[in-house]
């Protein structure tokens, strides 16, 4: 895809501020991932639902978004212990095997998201 756009030299700077400005706003909008936490949440395996409850998304810096599951002061409503087992579930112990709902939402949605955010940067020199 190729988006051109005739800037006048006296121009050029403000262009410039707003192409930043603008590349903030696409990356804060796509990395909000809703869709994806809803994905998760589908694939989530439930006994009580405190996992699926647990899954979330954390901003861990300007254009770093995590995609967690458990902790976060999440209480399973049968044991009335921390939704600690995150890990256990989604890659399997020697017991059980490996059930990856946090990848498969990933999997799921990795196009889509793709897709999203070229749309919103393609609208950046419009």
């Amino acid at each position: 895809m190729k988006i051109t756009k005739a800037v006048g030299v006296d121009s050029l700077s403000v262009e410039i501020r707003l192409i930043s400005e603008r590349i903030e706003v696409v990356a804060t909008s796509s990395m909000s991932l809703d869709r994806l936490v809803i994905s998760a949440k589908v694939f989530c395996p439930v006994s009580t639902g405190a996992l699926m409850d647990s899954i979330r998304v954390e901003r861990r810096g300007p254009l770093e978004t995590a995609l967690i599951a458990g902790g976060g002061g999440h209480i399973n409503p049968r044991t009335r212990r921390p939704v600690d087992y995150a890990r256990h579930v989604h890659d399997g112990t020697s017991r059980v095997p490996p059930r990856p709902f946090l990848l498969q939402a990933v999997l799921s949605e990795q196009l889509r998201l793709a897709m999203e955010i070229m749309d919103l940067a393609g609208g950046l020199m419009q």
